[in-house]
C-alpha cells in the first residue's frame, strides 16, 4: 500500500495501540484523522506522527452528539472522503465482581467498549459505502471468549461489539465493504506495561489486513 492516499479515522488514537495504528497508516501514505477525548494528547500525537498527514478532531465516542459532530467535521475537512475506520476505543473504566458493580459502572464499561463501536460505525457507514475500498477494522479482545474474575462487564462489552461488527460484515457484503475484527492480544502500553505484544507490531498486522 505504499503511497496509499486514502483517508482513515482511528478512534482512541492519542496513545497506545491507537497511536501506533495511526502512525503505521501514515507511513503507508494515508491521511489519518486522530480522535479521542483529550485534545492535548491528540495534538502531541499529531506532532510526533506527522502534522501534514494527520487531522485532529477531538470527540467522545460514547456520545451520539459528539460522534455526529466528529463525522461532520471530518467530512468537511476531507472533502467528504473516508475510506477506513479503525474502531479502537475501549478499556476497563470499572471492574469487580458482578454483585459489587453499580449500574453506572456497568454502563460505563458497556458504553466504552460496545456503544462506542455502534455509534462510530453507524455514523461513518454512509461515507465508507461511497469508497471503492472502504474498510472497517474493529479492535476486540480475547476476553470476549474467555473469562476472568472481575472482568464480567468488559467481557460482555467486547462480546457485544464482536456481535455488532460481525453483523455489519454480513449487512455490508453487498456494498463491498471489508469488515474485520482484530484481537491484538496483550499489548504493551502505558496502562498495561507488562503486555507481551509491541503495539507497532500489532499495527503492522492491521495494515496487512486492509485490502
Amino acid at each position: 500500500m505504499a503511497n496509499d492516499n486514502r483517508v482513515a479515522l482511528v478512534t482512541g488514537s492519542g496513545t497506545g495501540l491507537g497511536k501506533a495504528i495511526a502512525a503505521s497508516l501514515v507511513n503507508e501514505g494515508m491521511t489519518v484523522v486522530l480522535t479521542g477525548r483529550r485534545e492535548d494528547v491528540l495534538q502531541k500525537a499529531s506532532e510526533e506522527i506527522g502534522k501534514q498527514q494527520t487531522l485532529v478532531i477531538p470527540g467522545d465516542m460514547t456520545s451520539e452528539a459528539s460522534v455526529q459532530k466528529l463525522r461532520d467535521e471530518l467530512l468537511e475537512q476531507t472533502d467528504g472522503r473516508l475510506d477506513i475506520l479503525v474502531n479502537n476505543v475501549g478499556g476497563v473504566p470499572a471492574r469487580g465482581p458482578i454483585d459489587d458493580l453499580t449500574l453506572d459502572q456497568w454502563q460505563q464499561v458497556i458504553d466504552k467498549n460496545a456503544t462506542s463501536q455502534f455509534l462510530v460505525t453507524k455514523y461513518m457507514l454512509p461515507a465508507l459505502r461511497k469508497r471503492e475500498r472502504g474498510a472497517i477494522i474493529a479492535v476486540t479482545s480475547g476476553l470476549a471468549h474467555f473469562y476472568m474474575k472481575g472482568f464480567g462487564a468488559y467481557s460482555a462489552g467486547k462480546a457485544a461489539a464482536e456481535g455488532l461488527i460481525q453483523t455489519v460484515a454480513e449487512e455490508e457484503k453487498a456494498n463491498g465493504l471489508q469488515v474485520e475484527l482484530l484481537d491484538p492480544g496483550s499489548v504493551a502500553t502505558d496502562v498495561n506495561p507488562h503486555g507481551e505484544n509491541d503495539p507497532m507490531d500489532v499495527a503492522a498486522g492491521l495494515v496487512d489486513m486492509i485490502r
